[in-house]
């Protein structure tokens, strides 16, 4: 049984959060703002993490925390799934938490089926890369060789190793699967948000902005190219 943690200011809300997870197969984990009362931001990510989730939804207004600062030093430390959730609606804050590590954006109020949709088809996507091959090596163009964990979002290159978002993973594992070759911007949405009406180009791009730094940080420059009007390709 798949467990989903909550972490949401609004206890009634969070209550029937756990209740519907519950009512539909899944083990609900609500961490209330009584539990984390007096906890610092280090201190909650570490309790989270030893919750040992499948997937969080994250509530952005916490009390005394900042939800994005908090998905995104999260991120740093675990590669588990975040579903953001707001009564911010705003495009701002949507870009503001891709770019910083979630995997989904849902404004409040929303329809829980809609939630549920959205939570099954992260939780399937990482099915499919859990069956996936366990490590991968691929030589690039400038010769280094990238090692790519890609199921555990672990990447290693000439200067060191580290973990990527499952949207980067996504990202990585399209433009690896097709070395050489052009991958249109339109293939890379479909894949990670399914219908592109989830997605503006606008955050694509900060996804793939980030993926490229985080490449850069362990030796792997120039690796991926944008081919303007066309898409991108990896050499």
């Amino acid at each position: 049984m798949k467990k989903i943690g909550i972490l949401e200011d609004d206890i009634k809300l969070g209550s029937e959060l756990k209740y519907f997870l519950e009512t539909n197969g899944y083990e609900g984990r609500y961490i209330s703002p009584d539990e984390y009362a007096g906890m610092d931001e280090a201190k909650l990510i570490d309790t989270v993490i030893g919750e040992d989730l499948d997937l969080l939804l994250l509530d952005i207004g916490l009390p005394g925390i900042n939800g994005v600062h908090l998905c995104k030093n999260f991120r740093k430390k675990s590669s588990v799934p975040i579903i953001m959730i707001t009564g911010d609606d705003s495009e701002m804050t949507e870009l503001m938490s891709i770019t910083n590590g979630a995997d989904d954006f849902v404004p409040k109020p929303f329809n829980t089926q809609i939630l549920l949709a959205r939570m099954e088809r992260i939780l399937e996507r990482l099915k499919r890369d859990d069956k996936a091959d366990d490590v991968t090596e691929i030589k690039l163009e400038s010769g280094a060789i990238m090692s790519a964990m890609l199921p555990k979002g672990k990447i290693t290159g000439p200067e060191g190793s580290l973990e990527l978002s499952k949207n980067e993973i996504q990202i990585l594992k399209i433009l690896t699967d097709n070395k050489g070759e052009v991958v249109t911007r339109e293939e890379i949405m479909n894949l990670l948000w399914d219908n592109q009406s989830f997605v503006d180009d606008n955050t694509l791009t900060v996804n793939m902005t980030r993926l490229k730094g985080k490449l850069e940080e362990i030796g792997i420059k120039d690796a991926i190219v944008t081919k303007r009007g066309m898409g991108y390709l990896f050499r």
